[in-house]
């Protein structure tokens, strides 16, 4: 009977467990950074880049307009401000202005390397993101800084961060 109870007691540990893991959107492993393919704007992660790519919207435009381009697939330019320390799998988009949307990839699937900074261009759905207190203490245990409840998220599906040199 003890041993029945000591099974039930670890299974349920193992359920809560992976309940919280995916409240936090870790669902699944991101994959290791590396570039699906190479063009001349730079490394590309995630899924191969669209032959019909549409040129790329600045993120403060998103952000002072995002009714314009909410639910809708498109690039968008920035700078890479964050980025996730433990597995690349989200990142921070920033405008000359200020604005930003928290890039988060896509199925949780890929990675982009946890140094990314500077220019990149993300490939994604822009939406509205209101985060749990959960989700806001996990991004901040990935490094995030000042996560905010509510905030523009990009489902990536492809990022371009230009090579250096």
């Amino acid at each position: 009977m003890r041993i029945l109870l000591l099974a039930a007691v670890l299974f349920a540990g193992q359920a809560f467990a992976h309940d919280d893991h995916a409240a936090t959107g870790h669902e699944r492993e991101p994959a290791a950074p590396v570039p699906v393919e190479t063009t001349a704007a730079g490394a590309v992660y995630g899924a191969v880049l669209p032959k019909d790519m549409p040129a790329a919207v600045g993120i403060d435009v998103a952000v002072k307009n995002p009714a314009d381009y909410l639910g809708k697939t498109i690039a968008f330019s920035g700078e890479i401000t964050q980025v996730c320390k433990k597995k690349g799998c989200w990142l921070v988009l920033t405008g000359a202005d200020g604005g930003y949307a928290r890039v988060a990839m896509h199925d949780h699937a890929f990675g982009v390397p946890t140094d990314s900074k500077g220019p990149a261009i993300v490939y994604g759905t822009l939406s509205e993101k209101v985060f749990s207190q959960a989700e806001i203490d996990h991004l901040r245990e990935d490094g995030a800084t000042a996560p905010a409840e509510r905030e523009l998220n990009i489902d990536a599906l492809s990022v371009v961060i230009p090579q250096a040199g």
